[in-house]
C-alpha cells in the first residue's frame, strides 16, 4: 500500500508541474495566434508559479507578449505607461536566468532595441506636444534601456532645458560628457545653463577646461575662458596662455582670431587688426577673423561720425565735411570684410544688420534692400 501511495503522489506531481509548463506553451500559442488579452493572462500565471517563476523562458515570452501589445490596435488598449518598464523588467530577468548566450538571452538585445524604438518614439511625440515632463520620463526610459546611445540623452538635455528645468538639464549633459561624448555643443550648453543658474565661477571655470580639453580649437570656450580671466583682473595670465598655446599651433587660426580679441579688449586696436590679418592669411574661412575686422573699421568710422555730430555748426562748416569723409574711408575698408563673413555664414543676423548699416551709410540703398529682405524671408 505505501509503494502505491508514493506512486500517486509522483503522478500528481507530474500532473502540477505539466499543467503549469502548458501555461508558458498556451501563452506562446495565444501570442502567436494573435489572442494577446490571453497570452497575458497565461504567462502572468507562469511567472507566479514555483514551477515556471525561475525559467528564462517563462521572462523572455513575458518580455515579448506585453511589447507586442504595445501599440496594438486592439490590445494596446491593455497598457499604460508601465507597460515598457514591465517589458524591460522581464527581458533584464530573463538575461539573469538564462545569461547573455543562453538560448532566450541571446534573443533580448534584439528586443530591446525594438523596444528603445518604441519608447523613443513616444518621447519625441511627448517633445513635440511640448509635453516636457512625460517627454523626459521616456527619455530616460530609454536611456535606460539602451544605456550606451547618447540619443535619448541629448534630448532630455533639450527638453529638461525647455522646461527650465536647467539643474536636470546639467545632470542630462553630465551624463552626455561621462558617455564620452564631448562635443562643443555639449559643453557650451553646459556652460550657458551653469552662467543662466549662477552657478559659482570655479564651477564653470572647471567645465570649460574640461571643454578645451576635449575641443582645443572651440573659439566660444577660449572665449568665455578669457571672459573670466579678464573679470578677475587675470588678463595677462589670459594672454600668456594664449601665447603659449599658439606657440605650440602657431597655424591654428582659430587661436589667432581669439588673441586678436583679448587684444581689443586691452585696447591695442593695431595689434588686434595685425593678429586678425594674420588669422585669415592662415585660413581665409575664418569667420571671426573677419568679422571682427568689419567691426573695428566700422567703430572707427562710427566714432569718427560722433566727433562731426557734436560739432557747432561754424566748426562743423570748417571741418564737418572732412570728417565725414574720413568715416566713409573706414566704413568703405570695414564692407569686404563684412561681405567676406557673409560668405562664410550666409545666415549669420548680426552680420547682415551690421551690412544694412554700411550700405545705408555708403548711400546703396538697394543694397541695404537686399540685405533687408535676406532677414525677412
Amino acid at each position: 500500500m505505501r509503494k502505491i501511495f508514493l506512486t500517486a503522489l509522483a503522478a500528481a506531481s507530474i500532473s502540477v508541474a505539466s499543467a503549469q509548463n502548458s501555461a508558458v506553451n498556451s501563452a506562446i500559442l495565444n501570442h502567436k495566434n494573435g489572442t494577446l488579452d490571453k497570452a497575458q493572462a497565461d504567462i502572468e500565471k507562469a511567472t507566479e508559479h514555483k514551477k515556471t517563476k525561475d525559467k528564462a523562458k517563462t521572462w523572455f515570452y513575458r518580455g515579448v507578449i506585453y511589447q507586442d501589445m504595445i501599440g496594438n490596435p486592439i490590445y494596446g488598449k491593455l497598457t499604460d505607461d508601465n507597460t515598457p518598464n514591465i517589458v524591460l523588467e522581464s527581458y533584464d530577468k530573463a538575461i539573469e536566468l538564462d545569461g547573455k548566450d543562453g538560448e532566450f538571452g541571446k534573443q533580448v538585445p534584439e528586443r530591446k532595441e525594438i523596444l528603445y524604438g518604441q519608447v523613443l518614439n513616444k518621447a519625441v511625440e511627448f517633445h513635440n506636444n511640448q509635453d516636457w515632463d512625460n517627454a523626459v520620463a521616456k527619455y530616460k526610459l530609454a536611456s535606460k534601456i539602451n544605456p550606451t546611445d547618447t540619443t535619448a540623452v541629448l534630448y532630455a538635455a533639450y527638453a529638461s532645458t525647455a522646461n527650465k528645468d536647467y539643474p536636470a538639464a546639467i545632470g542630462f549633459y553630465d551624463q552626455l560628457i561621462g558617455m564620452g561624448h564631448t562635443t562643443e555643443d555639449v559643453f557650451k550648453n553646459k556652460i550657458q545653463l551653469l552662467q543662466a543658474t549662477e552657478a559659482s565661477e570655479e564651477d564653470v571655470m572647471n567645465t570649460l577646461a574640461a571643454g578645451l580639453k576635449s575641443n582645443p580649437n572651440s573659439v566660444y570656450m577660449m572665449q568665455e575662458e578669457l571672459r573670466y580671466y579678464l573679470k578677475n583682473d587675470r588678463g595677462e595670465e589670459a594672454m600668456q596662455k594664449l601665447d603659449k598655446a599658439i606657440s605650440a599651433d602657431p597655424n591654428n587660426a582659430s587661436l589667432l582670431a581669439v588673441k586678436g580679441n583679448l587684444l581689443e579688449r586691452k585696447n591695442d586696436l593695431d595689434g588686434a587688426t595685425a593678429t586678425y590679418k594674420k588669422a585669415i592669411q592662415i585660413d581665409p574661412t575664418n569667420f571671426d577673423a573677419y568679422y571682427n575686422l568689419g567691426v573695428l573699421e566700422f567703430n572707427k568710422g562710427a566714432e569718427i561720425n560722433n566727433k562731426a555730430a557734436k560739432m557747432d555748426y561754424a566748426t562743423y562748416q570748417k571741418k564737418g565735411k572732412a570728417l565725414e569723409n574720413e568715416a566713409k574711408t573706414h566704413y568703405k575698408e570695414a564692407l569686404p570684410y563684412f561681405e567676406k563673413a557673409l560668405e562664410i555664414q550666409p545666415e549669420d543676423q548680426a552680420t547682415m544688420q551690421n551690412l544694412i548699416k554700411l550700405y545705408t551709410r555708403l548711400d546703396r540703398k538697394s543694397d541695404a534692400a537686399k540685405i533687408s529682405a535676406m532677414i525677412n524671408k
